[in-house]
């Protein structure tokens, strides 16, 4: 398997990358070793992630530095490397940059995207923003070891660096995937380095993408969202399960509450099921096809796909009582709806996408439904996550050892489906 090569210039940004990885299913090892002797990677493991502890010293042995780690893992097959570097533009950037392209011969380029939105980094004709303010009126200006130099990416970069540096504004990433591959391939005919603005995710994973289509061969130089996304597409083509899926239809205020910590916790999109619409033949047959719809348009932009009838707000509760009396059913009859059609579109997005590493279900009901939709003879358990969510495999069936969590509707604290999803994610386990 591919692995994902990661040169930091201190500890704390080389564990920052880590963590980054796990959140897409990887697992990533920060090394912590040092000398010129060849590491042996273990294969489950996806990411490698080391220091230079470089941030402060001359520029030469900095480059020197980048360039012994890179000796000490070219035996390993990577698939991306990346220079990782500080979200304040501090440190000797360019000749840590300047290592890896004459390591190579200088046959890779280099594409810098120095934002990172979720902490309010932002690249903006070619500034660095942080929390809204400029780069030069922060605390990383008054650095007494390593201060900037200008508000501009790109004269900071410049530093111990020997190439030719160019610049891509907003206006080109807006533009999309395709019309920003072009401008990358053209600005690689006069250009060694290129720096990406950026304002959120979206724009980074525009980013990713153009990157990755241009088919130039590149290191990816930033603090870490964008070595993340770049991770994401290789592992995808390489169709690694780096995806979760999750499965909401109880309704109560802890539920809510959970839902809305899963949401912000990852790049996640919902597919909100209109219930009512379930209650009739053809209501039911046309919210399926919506949703079946919607879920592979959303899966190509997310990690986390979230399909539920939960309402945001509890006073939007159905009233399945009423609901059975008008319709002349049981409530249990309504309920059963509900959760037959959560499960047949949670199936179909399962059996059509192999980006998927499991499922998480939240509510009995829908735990069987689902097992049933996917024609499954049972669960294997094989962990508990905490009181009351399980983990486990799915046992024959549509996709047979399929990861699954369950977890009841009133169990756990505010983040209890975040450790679900976590679990789901993880690789270590494999059997």
């Amino acid at each position: 398997m591919e692995k994902v090569l990661i040169i930091a210039d201190d500890l704390t940004g080389a564990n920052a990358n880590c963590a980054l990885m796990k959140k897409i299913g990887l697992n990533a090892m920060s090394y912590l070793g040092y000398g010129d002797k060849k590491v042996h990677v273990p294969e489950r493991v996806g990411v490698i992630a080391c220091t230079t502890n470089s941030r402060a010293i001359t520029p030469d042995m900095a480059k020197k530095l980048v360039k012994a780690k890179l000796k000490m893992f070219e035996h390993e097959d990577i698939g991306l490397y990346s220079k990782r570097i500080d979200s304040t533009l501090r440190g000797n950037m360019g000749s840590e940059i300047q290592a890896y392209q004459e390591f190579f011969g200088h046959r890779k380029k280099a594409f810098c995207v120095p934002a990172f939105p979720a902490s309010g980094r932002m690249l903006v004709d070619d500034k660095l923003y942080v929390n809204g303010t400029l780069l030069l009126n922060t605390d990383a200006a008054k650095d007494p070891k390593m201060p900037v130099i200008s508000n501009k990416a790109t004269e900071n970069l410049k530093a111990g660096y020997e190439g030719r540096i160019t610049h891509i504004g907003l206006d080109n990433i807006e533009k999309g995937v395709n019309w920003l591959t072009e401008a990358i391939i053209d600005a690689c005919k006069s250009a060694d380095m290129i720096v990406f603005d950026s304002i959120t995710d979206e724009h980074i994973r525009i980013v990713a993408e153009a990157s990755s289509k241009s088919g130039v061969d590149f290191i990816a130089v930033d603090p870490g969202p964008f070595t993340s996304q770049l991770t994401s597409i290789m592992y995808k083509k390489m169709q690694v399960a780096t995806k979760a899926l999750a499965v909401v239809g109880s309704v109560t205020e802890l539920t809510i509450r959970q839902l809305e910590k899963l949401k912000s916790a990852y790049i996640s999109k919902v597919i909100s099921v209109d219930a009512m619409k379930l209650m009739t033949g053809e209501g039911y047959a046309r919210e399926l096809r919506r949703c079946d719809k919607l879920a592979g348009d959303y899966l190509n932009e997310a990690e986390l796909l979230i399909i539920t009838t939960t309402p945001s707000d509890i006073k939007d509760r159905l009233n399945l009582k009423s609901i059975a009396e008008n319709l002349g059913e049981s409530v249990d009859e309504i309920s059963l709806k509900i959760s037959s059609a959560l499960a047949e579109i949670a199936k179909e997005v399962i059996i059509h996408n192999n980006s998927l590493s499991g499922v998480f279900s939240s509510g009995g009901d829908i735990t069987v439904a689902l097992a049933e939709s996917m024609q499954s003879q049972g669960i294997e358990i094989k962990d508990e996550v905490m009181p009351l969510a399980a983990y486990g495999r799915l046992i024959g069936g549509l996709r047979n050892d399929l990861k699954i969590v369950s977890k009841g509707g009133m169990v756990g604290s505010d983040d209890a489906m975040i450790q679900c999803i976590e679990r789901i994610l993880k690789l270590e386990e494999q059997q």
